[in-house]
């Protein structure tokens, strides 16, 4: 680190017992002793020192380029890559808090997962394959959905031979081309936008477009008119059910878009996955996730809207495919993966958690 011995050596201290310990991420707050997240769990480093505004200080003048550090002073928050010491590689988030500056750091593999290694449900693996159409990645922050879009990509890559264009910000798995051909597009750095970058994609001869966030206005229009191109679009929505889901992707449709967007999704949707890391038993964390697809019962209560009518889709359909969340917790309960009371604390509605 610029300017500073010490602090290098308390950062390397501190990304050392991470990596020992398998942690998932580090938070760095003024004032207070680092923190690191082992499974659902806070272990407090109370043999380090405490941390100063000038040590995250240092660290935001180290990590952050000059672009980065404008927008922090705007938009009070930035997210970027650090790799240390080629060891590991962190997504850093900088934010502010009672005023002063604070860091998440967020541990990235440095290998892209296998799918089988995840347990993805079969019916998302074979609905990758298709031609075209849209696939929709849910669930809350630090549910596994970065790792999950990795592990599609690679296995698209390792077995197909397609171009396809990633939208992120930032680019956490580095992908290198096996039979397909990855571009990996960073906004801010490649692209001012996501929106101008969907823009994009849609004069590009890609195959497979990826965008991890439908933050912006109109994005979640395009990614259906990308969908409807002939492309085969994977998006990253913030919802914490596949019913969420549909709601809020709509949601951000305009009212005069609506029935284009619903007859639009009726058309190009795949499948929705809303997904949870669990705490497993023996350590680690376990995925469980709930699955809709597009069939006419789908279709219909998208037509109409009447969203809550999906529940019993879910548990209903498993027959093509289809599987409520707490279904599926309770099978990773039965599978001795995980424990009942995680299963109830996960679940949408704990009293389906019954062993």
């Amino acid at each position: 680190m610029a300017g500073s011995t010490a602090e290098t050596l308390f950062v390397d201290a501190i990304f050392g017992v991470a990596l020992e310990k398998k942690a998932s991420d580090i938070h760095l707050m003024a004032g207070n002793y680092p923190v690191l997240r082992l499974d659902r769990k806070l272990f407090v480093l109370a043999e380090e020192k405490l941390i100063t505004v000038d040590t995250i200080n240092l660290l935001i003048d180290s990590w952050l380029s000059a672009e980065e550090k404008k927008l922090l002073l705007t938009e009070k928050e930035v997210r970027t890559m650090y790799t240390w010491a080629d060891r590991a590689r962190f997504r850093v988030t900088v934010f502010y808090q009672q005023g002063y500056p604070a860091i998440s750091i967020h541990l990235v593999p440095q290998t892209v997962p296998l799918a089988n290694t995840l347990n993805l449900p079969k019916v998302l693996l074979e609905k990758i394959n298709s031609r075209q159409g849209l696939i929709i990645i849910s669930g809350t922050f630090n549910s596994g959905r970065t790792t999950t879009i990795a592990a599609l990509l690679n296995y698209i890559n390792t077995n197909f031979s397609k171009r396809i264009v990633t939208i992120e910000r930032p680019i956490e798995y580095l992908h290198v081309n096996v039979k397909s051909m990855i571009n990996q597009r960073e906004v801010g750095r490649d692209t001012p936008s996501f929106l101008q970058a969907m823009k994009d994609l849609l004069e590009d001869d890609a195959e497979v477009g990826v965008v991890t966030e439908l933050s912006e206005p109109g994005t979640h229009e395009l990614a259906l008119t990308l969908a409807e191109s002939g492309k085969l679009i994977i998006v990253v929505v913030n919802a914490n059910s596949a019913i969420s889901t549909i709601e809020r992707f709509l949601g951000n449709i305009s009212h005069e878009k609506r029935l284009w967007a619903k007859n639009s999704l009726n058309s190009v949707l795949k499948i929705i996955t809303s997904q949870r890391l669990v705490p497993a038993i023996g350590g680690g964390r376990a995925l469980a996730c709930e699955v809709l697809t597009m069939s006419p019962a789908v279709a219909s209560i998208i037509q109409e809207e009447k969203f809550t009518q999906l529940s019993n889709v879910l548990q209903t359909s498993r027959e093509e495919g289809m599987m409520s969340l707490d279904y599926r917790l309770l099978e990773l309960v039965k599978e001795g993966k995980i424990a009942a009371e995680e299963a109830k604390a996960y679940a949408l509605d704990p009293n389906n958690i019954r062993v």
